[in-house]
């Protein structure tokens, strides 16, 4: 669903050949892009998206369809930022 400069750039755990054996590889985690520079490589945008992604609950993830994983997207994120908050509901 996401555009094609985006989903080029981006390759699942499961469908490297390699990795196929992984544990991840049941998930839908997202290969991390290696980077040359420790520094400013760990906040370009493609290496920030694909640990963001992966560092989601796995209910959002494999959720069925876009705004089933926005929901689920704003709720864990709520719990995220304000358990205190979370904890009372």
């Amino acid at each position: 669903m996401a555009p094609s400069y985006l989903a080029d750039s981006y390759f699942r755990v499961a469908d490297v050949e390699s990795r196929q054996r992984l544990r991840s590889a049941s998930t839908d985690e997202l290969i991390i892009p290696s980077m040359r520079l420790s520094t400013v490589g760990d906040r370009a945008f493609h290496v920030a998206a694909a640990r963001t992604w992966n560092s989601l609950p796995l209910h959002v993830t494999s959720a069925p369809s876009l705004p089933i994983v926005q929901r689920q997207l704003k709720t864990a994120l709520f719990t995220r930022s304000y358990p205190d908050c979370a904890a009372r509901v």
